[in-house]
């Protein structure tokens, strides 16, 4: 490992240290790189069928297509050693389940897909309003535009004092009460 490598890691670990956001997991402590693996892992494991490209470990988004009509954009943070967020962008409605579920478990593979799948549905259909869903101390939020024809979803650590806003609810103004899953000794998490 070199120098800066470990300089990196120890950024990481002392700012997550001294933190006092209530983050079980860090998304912030994946690579680019490690992410687009492990999207390839889940995706083999699963049978899916979707692969990424290998990621660069650099600052900035990196963007790739698994299928027709579906993106994933990963934003990686100054370093390009973490990650901000994750989102998938859905134009087709064919795998758009499948890769936000893959791209879900790559980040948390102890993930419930049929809950964040019923989330999404009653957050699309506006049975749930403005809300996003905190699972293990990241936030999953859905953006649906009423003037384009998308569906987003946002994958990020939840951070209590941002309510967990996407970039553009966080423009408009709009604040996302959150939906915390609740875990039940050896039942699936509910609502």
């Amino acid at each position: 490992m070199n120098l800066a490598a470990v300089l990196s890691s120890l950024v990481l670990a002392s700012s997550v240290a001294v933190s006092s956001t209530p983050v079980e997991r860090q998304l912030l402590a994946m690579t680019p790189s490690a992410f687009s693996q492990r999207f390839n892992t889940v995706a083999h494991d699963t049978g899916s069928g979707l692969t990424l490209p290998s990621f660069k470990v650099k600052p900035g988004w990196h963007r790739a297509a698994p299928s027709t009509g579906v993106s994933v954009l990963v934003r990686a943070s100054q370093s390009g050693y973490a990650l901000d967020e994750v989102v998938v962008v859905c134009q087709e409605v064919e795998r758009c389940f499948l890769t936000i579920c893959t791209a879900a478990l790559a980040i948390d593979e102890s993930i419930d897909p049929r809950l964040l799948q019923r989330f999404i549905v009653a957050r699309i259909s506006t049975e749930l309003g403005e809300v996003g869903l905190v699972m293990s101390g990241l936030a999953y939020i859905v953006v649906t535009p009423k003037e384009d024809d998308y569906v987003a979803l946002v994958i990020r650590p939840y951070l209590p004092q941002q309510q967990g806003a996407s970039p553009t609810e966080a423009r408009a103004g709009k604040q996302l009460t959150p939906i915390a899953a609740r875990l039940t000794r050896g039942i699936a998490p509910t609502l």
